[in-house]
């Protein structure tokens, strides 16, 4: 907005000229200037236009931000979705794999156990 020069004094003089007191001059270019002061510090439409394309300008900036962290996000928990679910594949496939490990074990031990007692058992029958 652009600034408007007043002359209070000038004004008050030219009032008093006119047929004012001195008293009634000074109080209404008093009002005056100060009206005139408060009324410069408004703003123009244009002026605010501005102001709000630039926080709109600003905001967009920071969704396009928050779009792209969560992006981010996004991404990460999809990793670890797939981490999780080739664990779950993993533990669905323990029992299987125990249950072959005990097996192949014990197995083993029967056929150990049984190869001691029958080496027990010639052993004993030839002493005899």
């Amino acid at each position: 907005m652009s600034a408007v020069i007043f002359s209070t004094l000038q004004y008050a003089k030219t009032l008093q000229a006119v047929g004012f007191t001195k008293e009634q001059s000074e109080t209404l270019s008093e009002g005056i200037g100060y009206s005139l002061h408060t009324t410069q510090d408004l703003a123009t439409k244009n002026e605010l236009y501005e102001v709000r394309d630039q926080l709109n300008q600003k905001i967009d900036e920071k969704f396009h931000y928050l779009d792209e962290k969560f992006n981010h996000l996004n991404d990460k928990f999809n990793y670890l979705d797939n981490k999780v679910g080739h664990l779950e594949e993993k533990m669905d496939c323990m029992p299987d794999l125990l249950t072959s490990k005990l097996f192949n074990r014990l197995g083993g031990l029967i056929v150990a156990c049984m190869s001691v007692g029958i080496s027990a058992l010639a052993y004993f029958t030839r002493a005899i």
